[in-house]
């Protein structure tokens, strides 16, 4: 298991349901480098799955570095920054970007 694949497992259990009590939505996961991979994440009614592989129709697609995804989710790197620096793309509803914060604790 890479070190992205280990910080993503952890998603579920850092998982806040009263922060997503009002979403319906799938998450796009592209990471590059080493340790990368597709996977997504599908929030309904405060619940949250996570699944490896791509999603046909997803609501918003984040993609970033293997390594910048683990540095965000352990807190060493600040999401707004990352976007600012272009360290992280987000195409779709940017709004549900915005709420993995509060849905995760990072």
């Amino acid at each position: 298991m890479s070190k992205s694949e280990a910080v993503l497992a952890t998603l579920i259990k850092r998982f806040r349901p009263t922060e997503a009590a009002d979403v319906t939505a799938v998450y796009q996961l592209h990471l590059t480098g080493d340790g990368g991979g597709h996977w997504h994440l599908t929030i309904a009614e405060q619940q949250c799955t996570l699944t490896n592989g791509s999603h046909p129709e997803p609501d918003v697609t984040i993609t970033m570095t293997a390594d910048d995804w683990v540095d965000l989710l352990s807190g060493r790197l600040d999401g707004y920054v990352a976007f600012l620096e272009g360290r992280v793309e987000v195409k779709g509803d940017l709004s549900l970007a915005l709420r993995l914060q509060g849905m995760f604790g990072f």
